[in-house]
């Protein structure tokens, strides 16, 4: 169980970005755990290859270190754009105009925290509605900048804002894998293979093996296949594919994504192979699943 007395954040940096114009900011990878806080305005976030999200009013974006991106649409390909949400990212039209002035809160600490070691190795990413987790940030958010005017960003009163802030994207990773996957309860008790399932949903296109899954639980192959086995009651590998599928699912209902684009995205390497497995999994074809589910029928 994750409380707060459990973390104590150090070092605490706090900024404001104001962007009335076209943007692409960079920022290299880092030993600093990262928190972004959409106020005002829309953009997109990249973390790698196929990682483009776009990002508006409210949402918390959450990276560990990692290289990431904001821009704006006008520094996106036109097939980029068309992996976001079937094109329907960013409603500003021609130029972006909809999503600007863009107003962006970016807090970073050091992640040698324990609990931040516990976020996805890669990005996560909370929408303005994924309440509680959403309204308390916001309510955090909006005191931190009342506390700012008056004790600086490195005061006691924001180092423990932020820490509720780091704890409630755990919070969420944690809602995630319990509503969207898991069949018993035993995964939201085990720390270790939190890490691993995190790691996979951030990254559900890499050649998961047994082994690749235990180095990022921390843990020896032996005892993190027994720990998985406990907690889904089943072995890890059948697991990884059943939610690779359930991914696959969802792209095709929210997305126009090719099958080779998802195989590849969720790392089933090809269009047979993915059809093949998904019609085994639904009883029905990818080609299907995404008719039916525009209809409100999958």
């Amino acid at each position: 169980m994750l409380r707060t007395p459990d973390l104590r954040l150090v070092g605490l940096s706090w900024d404001r970005f104001e962007i009335n114009r076209p943007f692409a900011l960079d920022f290299p990878e880092t030993r600093r755990a990262c928190f972004y806080y959409v106020k005002r305005g829309g953009a997109f976030f990249r973390t790698g290859p196929g990682q483009l999200h776009y990002v508006t009013q409210g949402t918390t974006v959450g990276v560990e270190g990692h290289p990431h991106q904001w821009l704006d649409r006008s520094h996106l390909h036109r097939a980029d754009l068309q992996r976001v949400d079937g094109g329907q990212g960013g409603a500003g039209g021609q130029g972006g105009a909809g999503d600007l002035p863009l107003e962006l809160i970016m807090s970073s600490i050091d992640r040698s925290a324990a609990v931040l070691q516990r976020l996805p190795h890669g990005a996560v990413i909370i929408p303005a509605n994924a309440d509680p987790f959403a309204a308390m940030i916001r309510g955090c958010v909006e005191l931190i900048e009342l506390d700012q005017a008056g004790g600086g960003p490195d005061s006691g009163v924001s180092r423990r804002l932020a820490e509720v802030i780091m704890l409630q994207l755990v919070g969420f990773v944690r809602s995630q894998l319990w509503q969207g996957t898991l069949p018993g309860n035993g995964v939201l008790h085990d720390e270790f293979v939190l890490r691993a399932m995190s790691a996979f949903f951030a990254r559900p296109g890499d050649a998961w093996t047994v082994e690749t899954l235990a180095v990022a639980a921390g843990l020896s192959r032996a005892a993190f296949f027994e720990r998985f086995r406990k907690a889904f009651n089943d072995t890890p590998l059948k697991t990884i594919n059943r939610l690779r599928l359930q991914i696959a699912a969802d792209m095709l209902g929210r997305s126009n994504a090719s099958l080779s684009d998802i195989a590849q995205e969720i790392g089933f390497g090809s269009a047979p192979a993915l059809v093949r497995a998904f019609a085994r999994q639904f009883g029905k074809t990818p080609g299907q699943w995404r008719m039916q589910s525009r209809n409100g029928a999958a």
